[in-house]
């Protein structure tokens, strides 16, 4: 008997989405990734247009580990603001707003 994840992915992106948004908007991939990564998150900045996050989260993962992996790459892009460049990836602004996203996903 399969069991239901935690959290529904889609329904985590569309709650951070309005919950807990970036700086700038956020696309959201589900895709193949290489050996040992289970995701990443990166500032696009097109020669057209606005600068945008990329999420890109292993779909070889659980539903539950996807959701966990969004959680993590989302906070990346709360913490970087428009300073990405500037900001540790793992320091206490990624702290902040990890908290944060599990925050807006556990009281709603």
């Amino acid at each position: 008997m399969k069991s239901s994840p935690v959290f529904e992915f889609r329904q985590a992106v569309g709650q951070l989405r309005v919950l807990v948004p970036p700086v700038w908007r956020v696309k959201v991939r589900r895709c193949a990734l290489p050996e040992g990564c289970s995701g990443d998150c990166s500032l696009v900045t097109p020669k057209k247009g606005d600068p945008y996050y990329s999420v890109r989260v292993n779909r070889s993962l659980s539903e539950d580990a996807q959701t966990l992996i969004l959680l993590h790459e989302w906070s990346h892009a709360l913490s970087w603001g428009s300073e990405s460049h500037r900001i540790r990836h793992h320091g206490p602004e990624f702290g902040i707003a990890y908290a944060r996203a599990w925050s807006a996903l556990i009281e709603e």
